[in-house]
């Protein structure tokens, strides 16, 4: 969707410099004519220039909000799935996705503005035509000092936007840290140390924040200066060429206005570069847009010519229901990120991945209970038949003291358990769910041969289960469909 209102947008753009262009060619022949006492034809001239003008950027003012809000609002509803995507540790606390979201909606916006500043080059021809090779030729020097200028001021800024950041990230770790020992800290007599470690990190924060809007403030005074310089050593050449009478007023005055013109687009683009690196980095952000779903005839997932960011092995293939497929590989091959990917919590680095529209349910090592009682871990918020997780629970080993009792409180993330039964607990959780599709990330090696047994045979029972196993050696799927194999 952002792709096609930014294409549209791109036409805005044109259409808006092009307009900016006429109404500068409409004012100054509406004042030529106002001095040469013509005043009415002057002043309906000048009149429509600006009615032209404000019907453009209206217009123009009207596609950018409405892109922006149907795109506000598409990603507003898809916020839940941005939630559930893991992120690497240095990337916990960054991101605010409100803000992301509202970043990444300005895109075509600033398509619009990126448009016209290219379309502007066009100023440069009607400058040489009116006002001759010397006016044309100063403009095309300043615009040539302003690119490398531009783009110092915009490698500098990246920089210092990704020190700010890490700085922030640091901030953010650092008091969580010492919030969670702060017990000890007080019973050591160390509260100030606890707190000068904070103050020096968020010293040290807010410098990176400083040295980053000073370059934002640098980059836009370079566009206004440069702005100025080139118009006002236009206006001085076809004021010398006035005084000769080498030039006529019309053509000196349209040489002045479409100058202002067309910097006033680069100085604008000059402007927004901050904004444009904004919604770049608030699309990686968010992450792709959500794929349409599979319809209710089709598989429940598939990929095609899938390629994920860790492995380069080419992936197709089609889970329908029932069906098994075991993806082997050593250690480090990718196989975590091959099942981030699939779920859609990862881009392909090449390909596509479809689902169909429902549950799925993903199990790892390292699956998440919460704090609470384990009826609310096993049914999170359902209305269950209590006889039904019962058996669930009998079905994959799990009774005696701790899990006869449903009310019976759990710690954050299942402290006091072993890992076999943190997983037999997430398994019978989402089993529970009926999800469509279930992928096991590498469990089989946390299960000793019973509970192995136990959950092969309960997965044997979930016949309409579409279920994917990542596994280094042995499977706890029995009879897979598919075998697929990661390689370094």
């Amino acid at each position: 969707m952002i792709d096609t209102f930014t294409r549209r947008s791109w036409l805005f753009g044109v259409l808006a410099t092009l307009v900016g262009f006429a109404s500068a060619l409409l004012g100054a022949l509406g004042i030529t004519d106002l001095t040469r006492g013509a005043v009415t034809r002057g002043t309906g001239i000048i009149i429509g220039a600006l009615v032209v003008r404000w019907l453009s950027s209206s217009g123009t003012d009207a596609w950018s909000e409405f892109t922006a809000r149907v795109i506000r609002d598409r990603w507003r509803r898809t916020v839940v799935n941005q939630l559930a995507r893991p992120r690497s540790e240095g990337e916990r606390g960054r991101h605010d996705l409100a803000l992301a979201i509202d970043h990444a909606a300005a895109a075509p916006a600033l398509e619009v503005v990126g448009a016209s500043a290219r379309t502007a080059a066009l100023g440069i021809v009607l400058v040489w035509i009116v006002a001759g090779w010397l006016s044309a030729g100063l403009v095309v020097a300043l615009l040539a000092v302003a690119i490398p200028l531009y783009q110092r001021a915009g490698q500098r800024s990246a920089v210092l936007l990704g020190d700010y950041n890490q700085r922030r990230d640091s901030l953010e770790r650092r008091q969580l840290e010492l919030l969670q020992h702060s017990p000890e800290l007080r019973a050591l007599g160390a509260v100030t140390y606890g707190a000068n470690e904070i103050a020096a990190v968020s010293d040290a924060e807010h410098g990176a924040a400083i040295r980053a809007i000073r370059v934002a403030l640098e980059s836009s005074l370079v566009t206004e200066f440069l702005s100025g310089v080139s118009i006002g050593l236009v206006a001085m050449v076809v004021g010398f060429a006035l005084l000769r009478g080498t030039i006529s007023l019309d053509h000196a005055l349209v040489a002045v206005l479409v100058t202002s013109e067309l910097f006033g687009y680069v100085r604008r683009f000059g402007v927004e570069f901050h904004r444009r690196e904004d919604a770049v980095t608030s699309m990686g952000v968010l992450g792709a847009e959500p794929s349409s779903p599979l319809t209710v005839e089709g598989p429940l997932l598939a990929a095609r010519e899938l390629v994920t960011e860790a492995a380069g092995t080419v992936i197709s293939f089609d889970l329908n229901p029932g069906e098994r497929v075991v993806v082997t590989g050593p250690s480090g091959v990718g196989k975590t990120t091959l099942a981030h990917t699939l779920l859609g919590w990862r881009r392909p680095a090449s390909g596509v991945v479809e689902r169909r529209d429902g549950p799925v349910a993903f199990i790892s090592s390292v699956s998440a209970l919460f704090d609470g009682s384990l009826w609310d871990n096993l049914t999170l918020g359902r209305d269950l038949d209590a006889r039904d997780v019962r058996t669930r629970l009998d079905e994959l080993g799990l009774s005696g003291p701790r899990f006869d009792d449903l009310s019976t409180s759990l710690l954050a993330d299942g402290e006091g358990l072993s890992a076999g039964e943190r997983v037999r607990l997430a398994l019978a959780r989402a089993t529970l769910a009926h999800p469509q599709v279930l992928v096991l990330d590498d469990v089989a090696g946390v299960l000793d041969d019973a509970n192995r047994r136990r959950v092969t045979d309960l997965l044997g029972r979930l016949n309409q289960l579409g279920i994917i196993e990542l596994t280094i050696d042995t499977p706890l799927l029995a009879s897979p469909t598919r075998r697929i194999e990661l390689r370094p």
